[in-house]
């Protein structure tokens, strides 16, 4: 039932992406046995990511956190692809007994607008002297698009190793378990190679991985 329910809302990203033209792109991502794959893209050219691309932190942090046990979408969050800003939102795919299956991505390219923008008020600042007032896009929640799921990791341990002046190539025991945790918290490892990547910029094995996993507060 729930591959049926996914094929549906499959058609319905076809359509969505038809009638709202080229500058916006529609993504469906699928949870299947504890896994999270992209499986439908349409102007996927805006984020320049594929089809098995992994989910964004920021997505993942909406599954992680539960969001869809209280509402059924985030809208309007700002997205970056390469020089592509977006103005993103999420719908929670959920089946009938209420269980998260996937979620349906609309990124509308603002790029453009936000140049036009700014360059109406440089133009405006130089014959009145204004404040410039583009607020285009909220930034309180911000969506880093990425094809590869080294920079998924990489932007949510960077921060941690930054503020806590960690040394990567030498964690100790409990550093690695603090990252582990906090990789996991965000739902991370329901990304395809997540383990394998997460032993290389951790400096660890594979099997270390798994092991830390196990020892991980909610294991």
């Amino acid at each position: 039932m729930d591959d049926i329910l996914i094929e549906q809302y499959k058609k319905i990203a076809k359509f969505l992406a038809a009638c709202l033209g080229k500058d916006y792109e529609v993504a469906i991502h699928e949870i299947k046995n504890d896994e999270l794959k992209l499986v439908c893209l349409e102007n996927g050219d805006i984020s320049k990511r594929t089809i098995n691309a992994p989910l964004s932190e920021l997505a993942l942090r909406f599954i992680s956190d539960e969001k869809y046990k209280n509402s059924d979408y985030e809208v309007n969050y700002k997205g970056l692809s390469g020089d592509n800003v977006l103005r993103s939102s999420t719908f929670f795919i959920k089946n009938d007994k209420g269980k998260l299956i996937g979620l349906l991505c609309i990124n509308f390219n603002i790029g453009h607008i936000n140049k036009s923008i700014k360059k109406i008020n440089d133009e405006l600042k130089e014959l009145f002297d204004i404040v410039d007032t583009n607020n285009y896009v909220e930034e309180t929640n911000v969506e880093y698009f990425t094809e590869d799921i080294s920079n998924v990791i990489s932007n949510i341990i960077e921060p941690i190793i930054r503020k806590k002046n960690l040394p990567v190539a030498r964690l100790s025991f409990d550093e690695k378990m603090l990252l582990i945790e906090e990789l996991k918290k965000q739902g991370v490892f329901l990304l395809k190679g997540a383990v394998s990547e997460a032993a290389i910029q951790l400096h660890s094995s594979e099997a270390s991985i798994y092991r830390y996993l196990k020892k991980t507060k909610d294991a």
